[in-house]
Protein backbone atom coordinates (compact mmCIF):
# COMPACT_ATOMS: atom_id res chain seq x y z
CA UNK A 1 0.00 0.00 0.00
CA UNK A 2 0.90 3.41 -0.12
CA UNK A 3 0.87 4.09 3.68
CA UNK A 4 3.52 0.81 3.99
CA UNK A 5 5.52 2.54 1.20
CA UNK A 6 6.06 5.85 2.63
CA UNK A 7 6.72 4.54 6.00
CA UNK A 8 9.43 2.22 4.54
CA UNK A 9 10.94 5.47 2.82
CA UNK A 10 11.37 7.22 6.44
CA UNK A 11 12.99 3.96 7.50
CA UNK A 12 15.43 4.42 4.87
CA UNK A 13 15.95 8.06 5.03
CA UNK A 14 16.53 7.81 9.32
CA UNK A 15 19.08 4.35 8.10
CA UNK A 16 20.76 6.88 5.27
CA UNK A 17 21.42 9.57 7.89
CA UNK A 18 22.95 7.60 10.44
CA UNK A 19 25.28 5.64 8.13
CA UNK A 20 26.47 9.34 6.68
CA UNK A 21 26.85 9.60 10.66
CA UNK A 22 29.01 6.86 10.74
CA UNK A 23 31.06 7.78 7.69
CA UNK A 24 32.20 11.12 9.06
CA UNK A 25 32.90 9.89 12.72
CA UNK A 26 35.08 7.37 11.17
CA UNK A 27 36.40 9.59 8.87
CA UNK A 28 37.22 11.87 11.58
CA UNK A 29 38.91 8.85 13.87
CA UNK A 30 41.05 8.28 10.63
CA UNK A 31 42.28 11.70 10.42
CA UNK A 32 42.95 12.15 13.74
CA UNK A 33 45.56 9.25 13.80
CA UNK A 34 46.63 9.83 10.03
CA UNK A 35 48.28 13.58 9.45
CA UNK A 36 49.52 14.52 6.04
CA UNK A 37 52.35 16.88 6.97
CA UNK A 38 54.45 19.19 4.86
CA UNK A 39 54.83 18.48 1.06
CA UNK A 40 57.80 20.22 -0.77
CA UNK A 41 58.72 20.03 -4.61
CA UNK A 42 62.36 20.37 -5.91
CA UNK A 43 63.29 20.58 -9.83
CA UNK A 44 66.47 19.00 -10.77
CA UNK A 45 68.49 18.40 -13.83
CA UNK A 46 67.31 15.13 -12.87
CA UNK A 47 63.97 15.71 -12.81
CA UNK A 48 61.30 16.59 -10.13
CA UNK A 49 61.44 15.56 -6.38
CA UNK A 50 58.34 14.81 -4.15
CA UNK A 51 58.85 14.73 -0.63
CA UNK A 52 55.74 14.08 1.89
CA UNK A 53 55.63 13.95 5.35
CA UNK A 54 53.01 11.94 7.06
CA UNK A 55 52.34 11.74 10.57
CA UNK A 56 51.41 9.94 13.61
CA UNK A 57 48.45 12.11 15.43
CA UNK A 58 48.15 10.44 18.29
CA UNK A 59 50.63 10.20 21.45
CA UNK A 60 49.26 6.29 22.59
CA UNK A 61 50.27 3.83 20.06
CA UNK A 62 51.29 3.24 16.93
CA UNK A 63 49.70 3.71 13.41
CA UNK A 64 48.44 1.70 12.26
CA UNK A 65 47.25 -0.64 15.41
CA UNK A 66 45.70 -3.69 15.82
CA UNK A 67 45.53 -6.01 13.17
CA UNK A 68 48.63 -4.18 11.18
CA UNK A 69 49.08 -6.71 8.95
CA UNK A 70 45.60 -6.02 7.59
CA UNK A 71 45.71 -2.46 7.71
CA UNK A 72 45.92 -0.75 4.36
CA UNK A 73 47.29 2.91 4.66
CA UNK A 74 49.14 4.58 1.53
CA UNK A 75 49.82 7.55 -0.45
CA UNK A 76 48.66 8.03 -3.87
CA UNK A 77 50.68 10.78 -6.01
CA UNK A 78 49.98 11.87 -9.57
CA UNK A 79 51.63 13.71 -11.61
CA UNK A 80 50.05 15.62 -15.14
CA UNK A 81 51.31 17.88 -17.36
CA UNK A 82 49.68 21.13 -18.44
CA UNK A 83 47.70 19.07 -21.14
CA UNK A 84 46.72 17.07 -18.38
CA UNK A 85 48.41 13.77 -19.26
CA UNK A 86 49.81 11.59 -16.34
CA UNK A 87 53.69 11.33 -16.67
CA UNK A 88 53.67 9.68 -13.23
CA UNK A 89 51.86 7.60 -10.58
CA UNK A 90 52.61 5.61 -7.70
CA UNK A 91 49.83 3.90 -5.34
CA UNK A 92 47.35 3.59 -7.84
CA UNK A 93 45.68 0.17 -8.41
CA UNK A 94 45.52 -2.75 -10.14
CA UNK A 95 42.85 -4.12 -11.95
CA UNK A 96 42.00 -6.31 -8.83
CA UNK A 97 42.19 -2.92 -6.79
CA UNK A 98 45.63 -3.67 -5.21
CA UNK A 99 48.14 -1.65 -4.96
CA UNK A 100 51.20 -2.49 -7.09
CA UNK A 101 53.59 -4.48 -4.10
CA UNK A 102 54.47 -7.85 -4.18
CA UNK A 103 51.20 -8.65 -2.70
CA UNK A 104 49.76 -8.25 -6.09
CA UNK A 105 48.91 -11.14 -8.29
CA UNK A 106 49.37 -8.40 -11.59
CA UNK A 107 52.71 -8.00 -10.75
CA UNK A 108 53.10 -11.40 -9.39
CA UNK A 109 52.29 -13.03 -12.45
CA UNK A 110 54.61 -10.09 -14.25
CA UNK A 111 51.54 -8.26 -16.19
CA UNK A 112 52.26 -5.06 -14.18
CA UNK A 113 55.39 -3.04 -13.02
CA UNK A 114 56.28 -3.10 -8.91
CA UNK A 115 55.84 0.16 -7.54
CA UNK A 116 59.67 0.61 -6.35
CA UNK A 117 58.11 3.85 -5.14
CA UNK A 118 54.85 3.22 -3.06
CA UNK A 119 54.41 4.63 0.61
CA UNK A 120 52.56 2.16 2.73
CA UNK A 121 51.74 1.54 6.42
CA UNK A 122 50.83 -2.29 6.11
CA UNK A 123 53.15 -4.34 7.91
CA UNK A 124 53.80 -7.65 6.52
CA UNK A 125 53.84 -11.20 7.41
CA UNK A 126 57.48 -12.82 7.43
CA UNK A 127 57.06 -16.77 7.39
CA UNK A 128 60.15 -18.98 8.81
CA UNK A 129 60.77 -21.22 5.77
CA UNK A 130 63.28 -24.70 5.40
CA UNK A 131 64.93 -23.17 2.58
CA UNK A 132 65.60 -19.81 1.70
CA UNK A 133 65.03 -17.82 5.09
CA UNK A 134 62.21 -15.58 5.43
CA UNK A 135 60.08 -14.05 2.93
CA UNK A 136 56.67 -12.23 2.98
CA UNK A 137 53.48 -14.41 2.92
CA UNK A 138 49.37 -12.83 3.14
CA UNK A 139 48.20 -15.38 6.03
CA UNK A 140 44.50 -15.67 6.44
CA UNK A 141 44.63 -18.35 8.93
CA UNK A 142 47.14 -18.53 12.47
CA UNK A 143 49.81 -20.61 10.59
CA UNK A 144 51.31 -20.99 7.11
CA UNK A 145 49.74 -23.42 4.42
CA UNK A 146 52.63 -22.59 2.15
CA UNK A 147 54.47 -26.33 1.81
CA UNK A 148 57.82 -24.84 2.74
CA UNK A 149 57.47 -24.21 6.27
CA UNK A 150 57.85 -27.41 8.57
CA UNK A 151 54.78 -26.70 11.17
CA UNK A 152 55.20 -28.59 14.88
CA UNK A 153 52.28 -28.10 17.05
CA UNK A 154 52.72 -24.51 19.42
CA UNK A 155 53.63 -24.14 22.64
CA UNK A 156 50.92 -21.67 22.78
CA UNK A 157 47.73 -21.08 22.16
CA UNK A 158 47.57 -19.14 18.67
CA UNK A 159 43.81 -18.60 18.80
CA UNK A 160 44.23 -16.15 22.05
CA UNK A 161 47.40 -14.28 20.78
CA UNK A 162 46.45 -14.35 17.02
CA UNK A 163 49.89 -14.76 16.54
CA UNK A 164 50.67 -17.21 13.45
CA UNK A 165 52.97 -20.19 14.14
CA UNK A 166 56.49 -19.83 12.23
CA UNK A 167 55.80 -16.35 11.68
CA UNK A 168 56.91 -12.61 12.45
CA UNK A 169 55.41 -9.28 10.80
CA UNK A 170 58.04 -6.87 9.70
CA UNK A 171 56.17 -3.79 11.29
CA UNK A 172 56.17 -0.35 8.95
CA UNK A 173 54.20 1.93 11.58
CA UNK A 174 54.67 5.01 12.77
CA UNK A 175 55.01 5.74 16.59
CA UNK A 176 53.10 8.06 18.52
CA UNK A 177 53.76 11.70 17.44
CA UNK A 178 56.19 10.21 14.74
CA UNK A 179 57.01 11.68 11.21
CA UNK A 180 58.12 9.48 8.25
CA UNK A 181 59.18 11.38 4.86
CA UNK A 182 59.03 9.54 1.41
CA UNK A 183 60.49 10.84 -1.38
CA UNK A 184 59.23 10.39 -4.69
CA UNK A 185 61.22 11.20 -8.22
CA UNK A 186 59.97 12.11 -11.31
CA UNK A 187 62.58 11.27 -14.31
CA UNK A 188 63.42 14.67 -16.54
CA UNK A 189 62.52 12.39 -19.73
CA UNK A 190 58.98 11.97 -18.83
CA UNK A 191 58.76 15.68 -17.64
CA UNK A 192 59.81 16.82 -21.60
CA UNK A 193 59.04 20.58 -20.55
CA UNK A 194 55.81 20.58 -20.67
CA UNK A 195 55.18 22.74 -17.58
CA UNK A 196 54.05 23.43 -14.98
CA UNK A 197 52.98 20.50 -13.86
CA UNK A 198 50.03 19.43 -11.22
CA UNK A 199 50.87 17.32 -8.27
CA UNK A 200 47.92 15.22 -6.43
CA UNK A 201 48.93 13.51 -3.32
CA UNK A 202 46.25 11.97 -1.29
CA UNK A 203 46.80 9.84 1.89
CA UNK A 204 44.36 6.80 1.92
CA UNK A 205 43.09 4.12 3.62
CA UNK A 206 41.76 0.75 2.75
CA UNK A 207 39.28 -1.42 4.97
CA UNK A 208 41.33 -4.49 4.07
CA UNK A 209 43.43 -5.35 0.74
CA UNK A 210 42.03 -7.01 -1.42
CA UNK A 211 44.58 -9.95 -1.70
CA UNK A 212 43.40 -10.84 1.56
CA UNK A 213 39.84 -11.58 0.35
CA UNK A 214 41.58 -13.45 -2.47
CA UNK A 215 42.91 -15.92 0.11
CA UNK A 216 40.43 -16.55 2.51
CA UNK A 217 37.81 -17.11 -0.80
CA UNK A 218 37.70 -20.77 -0.10
CA UNK A 219 35.50 -20.60 2.77
CA UNK A 220 32.71 -18.95 0.58
CA UNK A 221 31.42 -15.38 1.95
CA UNK A 222 27.59 -14.52 3.28
CA UNK A 223 24.71 -14.06 1.00
CA UNK A 224 26.39 -15.97 -1.81
CA UNK A 225 28.58 -12.70 -2.87
CA UNK A 226 31.43 -13.80 -5.14
CA UNK A 227 34.46 -12.58 -4.43
CA UNK A 228 34.87 -10.10 -6.83
CA UNK A 229 31.24 -8.32 -5.43
CA UNK A 230 32.82 -8.45 -1.81
CA UNK A 231 36.08 -6.74 -3.54
CA UNK A 232 34.42 -4.25 -5.53
CA UNK A 233 32.44 -3.11 -1.87
CA UNK A 234 35.97 -2.75 -0.46
CA UNK A 235 37.18 -0.77 -2.77
CA UNK A 236 34.54 1.36 -2.82
CA UNK A 237 35.13 1.83 0.80
CA UNK A 238 38.44 3.37 -0.17
CA UNK A 239 39.35 6.67 1.93
CA UNK A 240 40.50 9.20 1.21
CA UNK A 241 41.62 11.14 4.22
CA UNK A 242 43.40 14.11 3.15
CA UNK A 243 44.15 15.52 -0.36
CA UNK A 244 46.73 18.27 -1.77
CA UNK A 245 47.24 19.61 -5.13
CA UNK A 246 50.21 21.31 -5.94
CA UNK A 247 51.41 23.50 -9.65
CA UNK A 248 55.35 23.32 -10.06
CA UNK A 249 57.19 24.49 -12.80
CA UNK A 250 56.24 28.01 -12.15
CA UNK A 251 56.24 28.81 -8.93
CA UNK A 252 54.77 27.05 -6.03
CA UNK A 253 51.11 27.24 -5.51
CA UNK A 254 48.57 24.44 -3.48
CA UNK A 255 44.78 23.81 -2.62
CA UNK A 256 44.18 21.11 0.50
CA UNK A 257 41.01 19.31 1.15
Amino acid sequence: SIDDRYEARAILSHQFKRLEWAREKRLEVLRNGYVLGQITTEEKKKGLIISVEVKNGTDGHNVPTGFIAERLVWLFVEVQDKNGSTIFQSGDLDPNGDVRDSHSLYVHNGDLPLDKQLFTLQSRFLTRNVRGGEREQVLAVNFSVDPLPFIRPSTRSTVLTGQPAGARTHRYSIPPNGVREHSYRVPAKAMKGNGPYRVKVQLKAAMVPVNLIDAIKGVGFDFGMSVRQVADRVIAGHEILWEENLETGTGLRHTSN
